[in-house]
């Protein structure tokens, strides 16, 4: 996976996906971090802190081609949004400075990679597009002084990075050949991959498998760490006929506001906020065989659907397998 993500930062004309590195203190996540980017962007400062703003991550993507922080302990949504932005490429605008009617636009994709203890990448759409490393922990007895780990990198460094140009070649030497029957989201990375592990004398769709076991792990995470999907879980955990309910926005907001809530920071304030949160959760919750789908709006207001992807039918607005607006009842 890191192989393939290194090798995409030197395509510029495809969707770059996020590398995200996390594990304890003691796990050479700022180590391994410099390394990488020693290959790809070199720089004095090869780490930054975290940013403040969403224009903080436009202009360092703006005066670097590798986009590198440090430490997260976490990234708020405008941030998450912007990373996802910048992987596939998108601009930033703001007022130029000095001036009252003049607009400064940055527009840059960029490949970026991230460390910290805890996961960072919370939100779906930038889960979607992370590559998820969790870094060993180093026992105190292998552990090395960054003077001579740093001597030792130095002097491999132009064997290492001329191999992995050999691999390059080499892959894309193989990647015309490749042909995907199912894509991830990042298919342009997971077709490159598919080519890197061919090259390096792996059998077809052993990357595939391993892709696509991450991207599992990333739809786990996505839901375990969104309130809805918690709240969601344990409601539908303790009904008879669980996951087949149809109605409006409000009647499940009241059904799920009612259940224990362990953190209301990130809850939504109302019905539409809900309507909001089952939108990015539900390609989550597609991938695990259960469909969240909005029907369109009545008087009642707007309508939604949660039931498995197995028994969805078409049926008229209002009925789903004998349940009514606001029922869980078969």
């Amino acid at each position: 996976m890191v192989l393939t993500w290194l090798l995409d930062s030197f395509r510029p004309d495809t969707p770059f996906p996020v590398l995200e590195l996390v594990g304890e203190q003691g796990s050479a996540k700022a180590t391994t971090q410099s390394v990488l980017r020693s290959l790809v962007d070199p720089n004095k400062v090869m780490l930054r802190g975290r940013p403040k703003t969403v224009e903080d991550i436009f202009v360092a993507a703006a005066n670097n081609w590798l986009v590198s922080y440090e430490n997260l302990s976490g990234l708020a949504a405008e941030q998450q949004d912007a990373f996802c932005t910048l992987g596939t490429g998108g601009g930033f605008a703001s007022r130029q400075l000095y001036t009252n009617g003049e607009e400064h636009i940055m527009e840059t994709k960029r490949p970026v990679v991230l460390n910290g203890i805890a996961v960072i990448a919370t939100r779906p759409d930038l889960i979607d597009r992370v590559i998820h490393v969790d870094m060993p922990t180093i026992p105190p007895e292998a552990r090395k002084d960054d003077a001579d780990t740093s001597a030792a990198w130095e002097r491999d460094r132009p064997l290492v990075f001329g191999a992995l140009l050999d691999l390059f070649a080499d892959a894309l030497r193989i990647l015309p050949s490749v042909k995907l029957a199912h894509k991830q989201r990042m298919a342009d990375f997971e077709r490159l991959g598919e080519a890197v592990a061919r090259a390096l004398g792996f059998g077809p769709d052993e990357f595939q498998r391993q892709y696509a076991d991450l991207v599992r792990a990333g739809i786990d995470r996505a839901l375990e760490s969104n309130a809805v999907a918690q709240v969601l879980d344990k409601y539908f955990e303790e009904r008879i006929s669980p996951w087949n309910w149809q109605g409006t926005a409000g009647q499940l907001y009241d059904l799920l506001n009612n259940q224990i809530i362990p953190d209301r920071s990130t809850w939504p304030k109302s019905p539409k906020g809900l309507a909001d949160q089952l939108r990015r959760i539900a390609p989550a919750y597609r991938a695990k065989g259960i469909e969240i789908s909005h029907l369109g709006h009545s008087r009642e207001g707007a309508l939604w659907r949660i039931t498995p992807i197995r028994s969805s039918t078409a049926t008229p607005p209002g009925v789903e397998g004998g349940i009514r607006y606001g029922d869980h009842r078969e």
